[in-house]
């Protein structure tokens, strides 16, 4: 069933319109009339089986049957810490782990990022990642949008983690941990670090160390940096999911 994303607490009232780019895509992509159903989240977790009173391109009005359950999410939570990559590979990033399951992304600036935008780069490119995480989200049944955070240095982000989680690195360089290991009896937070296209640099990994972040591998292949995550995701997903 078609599933919507509207504002926390709209599903608090006996009828939800969408306007914008939703009526559009609702009434004039999907072509959804009168009497036909969708389900309406409001991004939290709550979701509602409506029924369409009226569709147009300028709104959709729709009625709340019945709240619904059974949130499609994993059993833990993953914060992703994924270094910038160049080019439009983060929005692919977003998209997949999104897809799988993902509930925060975190944009991190290490030593070796190719790319490094400015503030106000910076700020529009999390507006549209931030769109990316909701369209995917909806696109693959979700309940809830993984939040895009604001960027860090790799420094400021693995200083930041706060306590009871399970801690994993990604590093080419690692040999004795398998990823699998790692993962067995990993706590409701998992606290993900991916590096960039050069991998991460010898002061990031005693970082790392210091802080109780455990180095990972993933056999004998090095992966890309945008294969990297969905790799971890897909691993995740297979063991709690």
């Amino acid at each position: 069933m078609t599933r919507i994303f509207v504002a926390p607490g709209a599903l608090s009232a006996e009828t939800v319109t969408l306007t914008g780019g939703d009526a559009v895509h609702v009434s004039a992509a999907l072509r959804m009339r009168a009497g036909e159903r969708l389900v309406l989240c409001d991004g939290e977790g709550a979701a509602a089986e409506c029924v369409i009173i009226s569709s147009s391109p300028s709104e959709v009005v729709c009625r709340i049957d019945h709240m619904i359950d059974g949130t499609p999410e994993l059993p833990v939570r993953v914060h992703l810490f994924q270094s910038l990559p160049k080019s439009d590979k983060f929005e692919l990033i977003i998209q997949k782990t999104t897809e799988l399951g993902v509930c925060e992304i975190v944009p991190v600036i290490s030593e070796r990022c190719i790319s490094r935008p400015d503030e106000r780069s910076l700020a529009k490119k999390i507006k549209r990642w931030s769109d990316i995480a909701r369209e995917a989200a909806q696109q693959s049944g979700r309940a809830v949008i993984p939040a895009v955070a604001p960027a860090l240095f790799f420094t400021d982000a693995a200083g930041s983690l706060p306590p009871g989680g399970t801690y994993l690195f990604c590093d080419e360089d690692e040999r004795t941990l398998p990823l699998r290991s790692a993962l067995s009896g990993a706590e409701s937070d998992i606290y993900v670090f991916v590096g960039p296209e050069g991998g991460w640099s010898p002061r990031e990994r005693a970082l790392a160390l210091s802080l109780g972040i455990r180095p990972v591998t993933f056999g004998p292949r090095i992966l890309r940096c945008e294969t990297a995550p969905v790799y971890v995701m897909s691993c995740i997903g297979y063991e709690f999911g």
